[in-house]
């Protein structure tokens, strides 16, 4: 999404760069596809010592030379948050006709300018017999994309594709489980700040939000909870060990808010698509948490899995399989935007 926006033009290369620049660190990983084979060629992560634009470009050069990256092109994303999504029942309509329609859509949605937004749609459903068509509209101001730009450009690299976290999952689903294709799957990312959730079916978005809701208000609870500094809180949060049960019961509010809003999401998605959410798979760091699965599991009345980000992946003789499978839950964001390239 949003390519056209920064006037580029494209070919199919063998070779592409993810970026996920976080709140609290980057993340760049480098896949070659070779016919129907994704092999990882690079990994690079780096903190992000500051909230100035200078501090998040320095870890992106620090990331990309420990990925050892062969281009200097890449994709990356922003926060859905801020970002304008809606999901529109229009009636069946050629595709020129429909580019038409859209542009009054976008004045009709948007509560901007269209001048000062970036914007998307695509078709997620089509049905000939009810002559209407289901329509994913995605914008953002121009400005949150330039300033995402610059950032990167700053860094010395080339930006081909700016998209949203959360709509990128489905790429990463795609790859590793071509068996679900006829699956309704929650996907669920749990990162540092936010939770990004997508809803997908047949490698579409159906659904996607962002919950202001991540890994740091955890911690802050188990501070709070158990009168202990920052740094204790994030250990225990990483190793409970024995503590486990205690742990867990003091963030359970947190997760409590967690789940309503999960229910939100699905209700919306069953009661626009009418299907239901039939599996959820978690990625991002806080899906690590001990007893996380099993939790949501209970509760949502769903099977839970941890996403294998890298699951049918082939791992390059360079990548330290080992570093490369302790960190693999919190790259899903930083793969799906490598694998849109092929896409």
């Amino acid at each position: 999404m949003f390519q056209k926006y920064l006037e580029k033009t494209f070919s199919k290369p063998e070779i592409s760069v993810g970026l996920d620049i976080g709140s609290h660190s980057v993340k760049v990983v480098e896949i070659k596809k070779d016919k129907d084979v994704y092999t990882f060629k690079g990994l690079g992560l780096s903190a992000v010592n500051g909230n100035q634009p200078k501090d998040f470009t320095d870890a992106i050069k620090k990331a990309c030379e420990e990925a050892r990256i062969s281009t200097k092109k890449v994709n990356a994303s922003v926060f859905s948050q801020g970002t304008i999504i809606r999901y529109l029942l229009l009636p069946f309509m050629s595709r020129e006709e429909l580019n038409r329609a859209m542009n009054f859509e976008i004045e009709r949605y948007i509560p901007f300018g269209k001048e000062e937004v970036a914007s998307d749609y695509q078709v997620l459903r089509e049905d000939a017999s009810k002559k209407n068509m289901q329509i994913l509209l995605v914008a953002t101001k121009k400005k949150v994309i330039e300033e995402r730009v610059k950032i990167i450009e700053d860094a010395g690299l080339d930006p081909q594709v700016v998209t949203i976290d959360s709509l990128i999952l489905k790429n990463v689903f795609g790859l590793n489980y071509p068996e679900k294709k006829d699956t309704t799957a929650g996907l669920l990312n749990l990162g540092t700040k936010i939770t990004n959730i997508n809803i997908v079916r047949d490698n579409f978005s159906y659904f996607m939000r962002d919950i202001q809701l991540g890994g740091e208000n955890i911690t802050h609870l188990i501070k709070e909870k158990l009168d202990i500094p920052d740094m204790e809180a994030e250990k225990l949060k990483q190793d409970p060990s024995e503590r486990e049960d205690e742990i867990f019961k003091s963030i359970e509010p947190i997760l409590g808010n967690l789940l309503n809003e999960i229910y939100l999401s699905f209700d919306y998605y069953e009661s626009e698509f009418g299907m239901a959410v039939d599996e959820v798979y978690l990625s991002g760091g806080t899906a690590n948490l001990k007893k996380l699965v099993s939790f949501l599991s209970d509760n949502l009345g769903r099977e839970v899995h941890t996403l294998d980000v890298i699951k049918n992946l082939a791992l390059d003789r360079n990548v330290s399989q080992e570093r490369l499978k302790s960190v693999s839950i919190s790259l899903a964001v930083a793969v799906g935007l490598a694998l849109e390239t092929f896409n």
